[in-house]
C-alpha cells in the first residue's frame, strides 16, 4: 500500500487554474495578486503566457504529479474568450503530459457552441469540458428553455464521450452571479443526456450543500470534485459522504482565495480521510485513479 509519503510526492490536482494577466479582468486580477503575491514577485515568470516550465515546477514542489488545468471561455465575468482554449493547449502540450487541458466555451457568444469546440474535442486535445454558470451567466439545464448553443455543447460531449466538469456553488469575483450555481439545475442535463461523465465541482457550497448531497446518492455514476470545499467542513457539509467517498475526486482550486498551498489542501483532506478510516487503497483513488480514470 502506498504510504502518506509516497502518496504527497506522487497526487493528481484535478482543478488549478493558470493563465496570464492579460487573460484576466482587471477586477479578477487584483484579487488574485492579493492574495498571491508571490505570483506577481519581480523576476518571477510563472505567469509566462508561453512557458509551463516554472509552473510544472511549482507544482513538483508540491508534490504533483499531473494537474487539470481548467480554462473556459468567460468574457463577461473573468475576462477571457474563446481563444483561451488554444493557449491552453499550446500551454499544455509543452509540458510532455504533466498538465493536462480543460476547456470551455460561452453559448452566449456563439450560435453553436459544440461544433466550435468539436475538433478540440474529437482529437483529444481537449480532455474535459467546464461549465461554469456564475462566470459563464448561464443555468446549466437553459437547453430546456431553448438555448440550442447549449445543447449542441452537450451533444458534442456525449458523442466523443468527453466528461464535462459543471462549477456548483458560489463564486466570490466582482462580476460573478451565484444565483447560476445550484446544483439542482444540474438535474436535467442528468436526467436528458444519461451517457455524459460528468463530474460536479464545489460541492454546491455555501448554499447549496443539501441539493449537492441529493444529487451524488441520485446518480450512482457522477464524480465530487472536492475543490473549494475546506477539508474541515466535509463531514459537517455532506453527512453521508460515506456513501459516495468512492467518486470523490482531489482538486484544490489554486490559486484561489482560501488556499495558499496545494500540499498543505491535500494533506488537510487526507487527515479528514484518515479519521474516516478509509483505506490507503480508497484514499489513493480520491488522489490519483478517479481523476485520471476519466479522461482515459
Amino acid at each position: 500500500m502506498e504510504t502518506s509519503f509516497t502518496l504527497f510526492s506522487n497526487y493528481v490536482d484535478a482543478h488549478l487554474h493558470w493563465m496570464g494577466p492579460g487573460h484576466l479582468d482587471q477586477g479578477v486580477l487584483k484579487m488574485i495578486q492579493k492574495e498571491f503575491p508571490f505570483l506577481f514577485e519581480e523576476n518571477k515568470s510563472n505567469f509566462d503566457v508561453n512557458d509551463p516550465n516554472p509552473l510544472v515546477e511549482l507544482l513538483k514542489d508540491q508534490g504533483v504529479k499531473h494537474a487539470f488545468l481548467i480554462n473556459y471561455e468567460s468574457t463577461r465575468v473573468m475576462g477571457y474568450g474563446f481563444e483561451i482554449n488554444n493557449w491552453s493547449v499550446n500551454f499544455c502540450e509543452q509540458s510532455d503530459g504533466f498538465l493536462i487541458p480543460v476547456g470551455g466555451v460561452e453559448p452566449f457568444n456563439h450560435n453553436n457552441s459544440g461544433s466550435l469546440i468539436k475538433d478540440y474535442l474529437e482529437t483529444s486535445q481537449i480532455k474535459m469540458v467546464k461549465v461554469h454558470g456564475p462566470h459563464q451567466l448561464l443555468s446549466p439545464n437553459e437547453y430546456t428553455k431553448g438555448n440550442n448553443s447549449l445543447a449542441s455543447l452537450y451533444e458534442i460531449c456525449e458523442a466523443t464521450k468527453t466528461p464535462i466538469l459543471f462549477h456548483t456553488g458560489s463564486s466570490i469575483f466582482p462580476k460573478a452571479r451565484s444565483r447560476y450555481g445550484n446544483p439542482l439545475d444540474i438535474e436535467d442535463v442528468l436526467i436528458d443526456y444519461p451517457t455524459i461523465k460528468v463530474v460536479l465541482a464545489h460541492g454546491g457550497r455555501p448554499f447549496w450543500t443539501k441539493e449537492f448531497e441529493y444529487l451524488m446518492r441520485k446518480f450512482p455514476k457522477i464524480h465530487f470534485d472536492l475543490s473549494g470545499v475546506p477539508p474541515t467542513k466535509l463531514i459537517e457539509y455532506f453527512p453521508r459522504i460515506d456513501r459516495f467517498i468512492d467518486r470523490c475526486i482531489f482538486g484544490s482550486d489554486f490559486p484561489s482565495p482560501g488556499v495558499p498551498s496545494i500540499l498543505q489542501n491535500a494533506i488537510s483532506f487526507y487527515r479528514i480521510f484518515q479519521s474516516m478510516n478509509l483505506s490507503d487503497q480508497s484514499i489513493s483513488q480520491i488522489f490519483k485513479e478517479n481523476a485520471l480514470s476519466l479522461i482515459k
